[in-house]
């Protein structure tokens, strides 16, 4: 399981670093795996999507990758040197590209999507946010748990029923807004401000909705929840020390 990577914000401000964790870390990764004849994982992402040939909605597997950030160039490197390791050396590369994950712990906000757990524990702390991205952004995410699920689901998949070795995981779109609306019903006196900065670009790349199809068809993969529901369940999660004051609305 080789999960190193600078993502996609933090890449930008540290393009050379990026590049040697994403790009030179997998590699050393496969030829440990090409020579240990061991089955590997590298997680890829919708950062791989990008430029204006794509469709946005519903984005299928097979299109036009043209990613604008360091952090998806590297990306759909590792997607294609895994893919030749496979057919070269017969490697067991598998690799998924994930929606924006997101959890109920407090760590380092680096990654464009990442406002969407950060945005909670503001909501406990300040009851207020400010948001880096506009408030129609519709995004792909999934919640962690959710995600871990899929990914032992497809790791355990039989080689054979597996058709292709990278695959799309759609979660769930929304959008800021509707992610700040659901946090309303729990938290009403909670507020929000949009102030997009230079994450606004990147998320304007990526897709709105991912088509899982094949993901479905190969592995049994199904995901099927609302933005409220998605909420409660962040919330659910955070440590009780961050919701000292806050009484859950039903």
């Amino acid at each position: 399981m080789h999960l190193a990577a600078i993502l996609s914000a933090l890449g930008e401000k540290f393009p050379d670093r990026a590049t040697s964790v994403n790009v030179n870390g997998c590699i050393n990764a496969l030829n440990i795996a090409r020579d240990r004849k061991a089955r590997i994982f590298v997680p890829s992402t919708i950062a791989v999507f990008g430029g204006p040939h794509f469709p946005k909605v519903n984005t299928p597997v097979d299109v036009v990758l043209q990613p604008e950030t360091i952090y998806g160039i590297s990306k759909v490197f590792n997607e294609h040197i895994g893919t030749y390791y496979h057919k070269k050396f017969g490697v067991d590369f598998r690799s998924i590209r994930y929606p924006g994950v997101i959890s109920s712990e407090k760590y380092d906000f680096n990654g464009t999507t990442d406002y969407s757990t950060e945005i909670f524990f503001h909501a406990l702390e300040k009851q207020h946010y400010k948001c880096w991205l506009g408030p129609k952004t519709d995004l792909p995410m999934i919640y962690i748990d959710d995600c871990i699920k899929g990914t032992i689901q497809f790791l355990k998949a039989d080689g054979a029923q597996l058709k292709r070795k990278v695959y799309n995981m759609a979660g769930i779109s929304f959008n800021p807004e509707q992610l700040s609306a659901s946090i309303k019903k729990m938290m009403p006196e909670f507020k929000v401000d949009y102030e997009p900065d230079f994450r606004q670009k990147i998320a304007d790349a990526w897709p709105k909705s991912i088509d899982d199809s094949e993901s479905k068809s190969d592995w049994g993969w199904s995901y099927d929840i609302t933005v409220d529901d998605l909420a409660r369940k962040i919330m659910d999660g955070i440590d009780p020390q961050y919701k000292k004051n806050f009484k859950m609305h039903k």
